[in-house]
């Protein structure tokens, strides 16, 4: 377990990237018959992954081996469309090339496969070592989009999150487009999906301690969180292909930070 100092060390804010946007979206990959597959190792090896990242980092696994997430940012807002761009075109390419597409329904149906990402940290093994079936079909089966707001350091950063969190059930329903469905099943997950408050940042300290993440700050599942990446991140958005809306989704999020 890290100590108080160890455990602020991990969030690394910057100045220079205050009020900046990132956005990590993900979705299911389907095969040619229609069906959602495990495939995600074979996508992103042509995409160039290898252990330290692809194409910048742009491109990743997730849990579930019929998943990847793609990364836009740190940019300003004006920048963002570009930047989501950009990935949507080499994706498609990669789809017209492998012959699979991506399905943003965000709930997927329970019969989908239920295999891990071969992570080579271990993580995901480490995880799912354990887990029940109906949680481990939960973890798959949602996929999502995450606003990331960048904060210039620990102080201003708590302020903010604890801003926000009044927010929390106005941007729950903004983001849903199952009337419910996907945030129910993320809750058999993590049941401590609630963002609490907090006085400061010992008190954050305490609660890493009670719900064992002070090794991995990244192993807090409230959907609003302070993340390591030195950004408030907001997880409750729905996956979706209209980049219209995400833009929508960021400028709201930002407005709520600033």
């Amino acid at each position: 377990m890290k100590n108080f100092d160890e455990f602020l060390g991990q969030f690394k804010f910057d100045p220079e990237k205050n009020l900046m946007i990132g956005v990590e979206r993900e979705c299911h990959l389907v095969n040619s018959d229609g069906r959602i597959a495990p495939i995600a190792q074979k996508v992103l090896s042509h995409l160039g992954f290898d252990s330290i990242g692809s194409n910048d980092g742009h491109f990743g696994y997730e849990l579930s081996a019929c998943q990847i997430e793609w990364r836009a940012g740190p940019c300003r807002l004006i920048g963002l469309t570009d930047n989501l761009n950009r990935d949507e075109n080499i994706l498609k390419q990669a789809e017209e090339k492998l012959g699979f597409t991506r399905s943003f329904n965000e709930v997927a149906p329970k019969d989908m496969p239920l295999d891990v990402y071969p992570d080579s940290t271990g993580r995901y093994q480490e995880i799912t070592k354990n887990m029940p079936e109906e949680v481990l079909l939960a973890a798959c089966q949602v996929i999502a989009t995450h606003i990331h707001i960048g904060m210039p350091d620990h102080r201003t950063a708590l302020q903010t999150y604890n801003s926000t969190i009044e927010h929390f059930d106005e941007l729950c329903q903004i983001g849903d487009h199952s009337k419910g469905k996907r945030l129910g099943i993320y809750r058999i997950m993590a049941p401590n999906y609630l963002p609490p408050s907090y006085e400061n940042w010992r008190d954050f300290y305490n609660k890493a301690v009670q719900e064992d993440f002070t090794e991995n700050p990244r192993n807090c599942w409230t959907l609003i969180r302070i993340s390591v990446h030195g950004t408030i991140e907001f997880r409750m958005f729905g996956a979706t292909e209209d980049l219209n809306e995400i833009l929508y989704w960021a400028r709201l999020c930002r407005k709520i930070c600033q």
